[in-house]
């Protein structure tokens, strides 16, 4: 104000005048504010390397919300602007050191834990429109939440009150139109062009809201958000780094905490039972190498596709006998060994097929079962996260153990098809506990993990 300059005291009267400046503006601040705010549909905390927090919003306004850290305000950055697919603004913004509180269009977040000491873990979580020859082909009853299980999840999740989440991939399974004469997805979203905003909100950002505002999120890419699938969404909304065009390869990169460090692999492109292409291959070679790197101290190996799995499967020669609605009438007889390309390509890396020492449990989802394998030769136990929400395949509970897959023995199994998640919690020395959980809330299987072994028992 020109007239600031010409004293060196202010008078009464310019001091109220400053005073209603400042009211004014704080006003319009928090009136703008407010109306942003109101349009804001999603908000959480994700983890991105090495040890930071990205608070992320989805919002329907033209502006992206403010951010408070401690009760300083800050405009969030845009990431994404809406298109004809999604009509949507998407915001980012990193969390401070140290910060304490965050705030965002009125809802409480954490900042990521620097010692993680519940870690809830969650695969597979949408609901099935697909229609195929596979045991968990099939069109989902998803808008019942006693079929399609998620929001029961994600709400288990939220009580459970963890540090962090762990999201293992395949968030997208609405693929197709609901076929006539099926009444369990009619009128539901799929996901096609004009449509994929709304198929996101069903599968994942609505039922979701309790877990992603609860704790901080590691997203992990599944087969499903590969590019010609649902990747546009992911890399959009989920990927930890930059938004840029989709590519159905990225690096590995690590989570660093105090006493557990989190080596993510993206290995979407990974054929189960066939052999990949060499570029395909050689591209996981070349990762694993990478991941081995970054693994120090005590370290999980998360990626969505397995290393070392059994599946259950079954073996007819006629084509398979369906409902109305795609789901198989046959219950399978057997199990077969995946993930060939995983392996394929560990042997072709310069680690000869054996992960790092530091490697102490493998982490994945993809099968759509919950499982833990133990196995000969200082092999880490591999984990399988694939009960979140999707149709699940029946479980095979024998005739395990005694498997030799990729040159190891099954020293121990557990298999189990309900809807639920993972709990972990840490022990003495590395150990830790783990619960699987029903989407109910009970454990119904309790295991633990110590010098790469895994052991369970029924509850």
């Amino acid at each position: 104000m020109w007239w600031w300059r010409h004293r060196a005291v202010p008078s009464k009267l310019q001091f109220l005048v400053l005073v209603a400046y400042a009211w004014l503006g704080s006003a319009g601040l928090e009136s703008a504010s407010a109306h942003t705010d109101s349009e804001v549909r999603n908000v959480w905390v994700q983890g991105v390397p090495p040890h930071r927090g990205l608070v992320r919003a989805i919002t329907e306004g033209e502006h992206c919300p403010f951010a408070y850290f401690d009760g300083r305000p800050t405009r969030m950055k845009v990431r994404a602007q809406p298109n004809s697919d999604f009509n949507v603004l998407v915001c980012e913004l990193l969390v401070p050191h140290e910060t304490d509180r965050i705030e965002v269009a009125g809802r409480d977040l954490r900042p990521v834990s620097r010692n993680p000491q519940r870690i809830a873990v969650v695969g597979d979580t949408g609901c099935r429109m697909k229609g195929g020859s596979a045991f968990d082909d099939g069109f989902q009853n998803c808008g019942d939440p006693d079929d399609w299980e998620f929001a029961k999840v994600a709400q288990r999740v939220a009580e459970w009150q963890p540090d962090l989440i762990i999201q293992l991939g395949d968030y997208i399974y609405r693929e197709q139109k609901c076929p006539d004469g099926c009444g369990n997805c009619q009128g539901s979203p799929y996901n096609s062009p004009g449509m994929r905003m709304a198929t996101w909100n069903a599968e994942f950002f609505d039922p979701g809201i309790p877990m992603l505002e609860s704790a901080p999120i590691v997203f992990v890419r599944g087969d499903h958000e590969t590019c010609e699938r649902a990747g546009l969404g992911y890399v959009r909304f989920l990927d930890p780094f930059e938004f840029a065009a989709c590519s159905d390869f990225s690096d590995p990169y690590a989570l660093e905490f105090e006493e557990l460090q989190l080596v993510v692999m993206d290995t979407v492109q990974a054929d189960d039972t066939s052999l990949s292409a060499n570029v395909v291959v050689n591209r996981y070679a070349q990762d694993f190498e990478r991941a081995a790197k970054l693994a120090k101290g005590l370290t999980w190996l998360l990626s969505h596709r397995p290393i070392w799995a059994l599946r259950p499967a079954h073996r007819i020669v006629s084509e398979p006998k369906t409902d109305a609605c795609g789901n198989q009438m046959i219950p399978p007889v057997a199990v077969e060994d995946i993930n060939v390309t995983t392996q394929d390509a560990l042997t072709a890396s310069n680690l000869a097929g054996r992960l790092p020492p530091a490697v102490d449990l493998v982490l994945t989802a993809h099968i759509h079962v919950g499982e833990v394998l133990s196995f000969t030769g200082r092999r880490p136990p591999q984990m399988v996260v694939g009960i979140s929400g999707t149709k699940l395949l029946p479980a095979v509970t024998r005739g395990l153990e005694g498997r030799v897959i990729d040159g190891e023995t099954v020293t121990h199994a557990m298999m189990v098809s309900v809807h639920g998640f993972f709990g972990f919690v840490p022990r003495q020395r590395g150990a830790w506990s783990m619960n699987v959980f029903n989407a109910g809330g009970a454990s119904v299987t309790k295991c633990r993990i110590d010098d790469k072994n895994a052991h369970c028992r029924s509850r």
